[in-house]
């Protein structure tokens, strides 16, 4: 068992634990204290990277009631892949959790493509608009800066 990690970012051997264990039907209490974070942590990271998962024994567009509670996968289900369940499945997986956190992070740094003829003329747009007493979120979405 790890120790809890402050401020420290979720890696690949986390998530393949928590997909591991959502496997074996533990729950996000018991996850979150195997790999060092909080159960809201683990909570967060499985229904922010759900994916669905259609296979030719789904028959309908219901959402089965087991997914509307924790831990809102499929991955320790016994019916998961039987052709008893006809509902739509959603499953945690690690690899594409991992991939998704890599995109969201090189996106984040990338920045803003602006020259500097389009940064004074965002910048007049904004403050002449501040000036006239309009909020900076309209004078964003008016102009579509």
């Amino acid at each position: 068992m790890k120790n809890e990690r402050k401020n420290k970012h979720m890696t690949l051997q986390d998530r393949i634990e928590i997909q591991e264990c959502l496997s074996k039907g533990k729950t996000f209490k018991s996850i979150a204290k195997r790999i060092g974070k909080s159960t809201t942590t683990v909570s967060r990271e499985v229904k922010g990277h759900l994916q669905a998962h259609t296979n030719s024994f789904v028959k309908t567009d219901e959402t089965c009631p087991k997914l509307l509670k924790a831990p809102f996968v499929c991955n320790g289900c016994e019916k998961r892949s039987r052709s008893s369940c006809q509902f739509k499945r959603q499953v945690y997986i690690a690899k594409k959790a991992q991939t998704d956190y890599e995109e969201l992070l090189s996106e984040a740094r990338s920045g803003i493509p602006l020259n500097k003829e389009s940064f004074y003329e965002t910048e007049k747009i904004i403050s002449t608009a501040v000036k006239n007493g309009q909020h900076v979120y309209h004078a964003i979405k008016a102009k579509r800066i």
